[in-house]
C-alpha cells in the first residue's frame, strides 16, 4: 500500500496538485513536521495542514524551477527530494532543497517531515 500511496503522492506534487494530494492521502489527524529553524511552525491535523499550505500557494507570484524525485520507499515510511525555486509576490526568491519523509498507516499519511535548511 505504501508504494500505491507513494506513487500517486509523487504523481500529483509533480503536478503541483499539493492541495488535492494532502486531501487524498493524508489522515485528519496527520502531523507536519517542520525544521526548527523554520519560520513557520509544525501543524497537527489535516486542515491545519491544508491551510498553512494554502497560505505559501498563496504567496508564490512565479514558479522558477520545481522537481520532485521518484519515491524510497520502505514499508511504511517513504521519502522524496524536492527542489523548489519561486520567486514571491514581494519579488522574494525563495530556493528550497529538501527531503520529504512519509509515515503511512492505515492507508493514509499520518505524518510528514521536511528537512532542509
Amino acid at each position: 500500500m505504501t508504494t500505491t500511496i507513494a506513487t500517486a503522492v509523487v504523481a500529483l506534487l509533480r503536478e503541483k496538485k499539493f492541495l488535492e494530494a494532502q486531501k487524498q492521502w493524508f489522515a485528519e489527524d496527520a502531523i507536519n513536521q517542520e525544521p526548527e529553524a523554520y519560520q513557520q511552525k509544525s501543524v497537527s491535523g489535516l486542515k491545519a495542514m491544508m491551510q498553512k499550505e494554502k497560505n505559501f500557494l498563496s504567496i508564490i507570484k512565479q514558479w522558477n524551477h520545481f522537481q520532485v524525485s521518484d519515491p524510497l520507499i520502505a514499508k511504511d515510511h517513504f521519502s522524496i527530494h524536492m527542489v523548489t525555486d519561486v520567486t514571491l509576490v514581494n519579488d522574494q526568491r525563495v530556493a528550497i532543497d529538501e527531503i520529504i519523509v512519509y509515515e503511512v498507516n492505515d492507508q493514509k499519511i499520518t505524518k510528514e517531515q521536511f528537512f532542509y535548511l
